[in-house]
């Protein structure tokens, strides 16, 4: 049994990772997510794609696919960056490790993409339980959703699977100085420093309509921190 290598890489190549040639390619529409966030949707189509053909005989033909997912990454993060894939390399290592802190400046807790290193074949990888069963249907909402957050509208708590969610962002909303207050909504993004939120259709509309700038952060359904 063999994993099929030419319709894996013509999936990669429709989703944006790659050009119909196998070449790998920054996946610019995630490029204005959290850095965090796009290293750890990697990880989840590299680790899926792993885990659902562990048990192939042509297992170690995978790593093309793992080396596509990862140079992928890092030219989405020189994207990103606005800096060349090598120094993307030599600034996050050969992993791609992200370290998150916090406002000390005290290391949080780090995000790397899963690099896969054991390339024999085991084809009782789906008996020995040794590795996890992947959710295709919860994997696939994660990629819709373009966000590590996958989480339901922030201000009236509706669900993906009822309504579309989108992310409602604003650039620079960190550059505003003490001064120079941010007014409407922005002033919720000010709050919870953050330049994105999940909200759906309908909230997203009353927002650029002005219908919720005198809402408050305890108006919300929940906080994304």
């Amino acid at each position: 049994m063999k994993a099929p290598l030419p319709k894996l890489l013509k999936r990669l190549s429709d989703r944006g990772f790659c050009t119909k040639e196998g070449k790998p390619i920054a996946k610019s529409g995630w490029a204005f997510l959290d850095t965090d966030q796009i290293i750890l949707l990697y990880s989840n189509v590299n680790r899926g794609i792993q885990n659902y053909y562990r048990f192939v005989d042509n297992w170690v033909q995978l790593q093309r696919i793992q080396y596509i997912l990862q140079y992928s990454l890092a030219m989405t993060l020189g994207r990103k960056f606005n800096i060349s894939t090598p120094k993307v390399f030599k600034r996050l290592g050969k992993t791609l490790t992200y370290v998150i802190r916090d406002k000390e400046g005290k290391e949080k807790k780090k995000v790397s993409f899963y690099l896969n290193h054991d390339w024999a074949k085991n084809r009782d990888a789906f008996q020995n339980k040794k590795y996890a069963d992947i959710d295709l249907i919860r994997s696939e909402m994660h990629m819709r959703s373009r966000s590590s957050i996958a989480k339901p509208c922030c201000i009236c708590g509706e669900t993906l699977d009822k309504v579309q969610i989108e992310m409602h962002h604003v650039r620079h909303i960190r550059k505003l100085s003490d001064k120079r207050q941010a007014t409407g909504f922005n002033r919720i993004l000010r709050r919870l420093n953050r330049k994105q939120i999940p909200v759906c259709k309908v909230c997203h509309g009353n927002i650029h309509q002005g219908k919720y700038d005198s809402v408050k952060l305890s108006d919300m359904a929940y906080l994304p921190y």
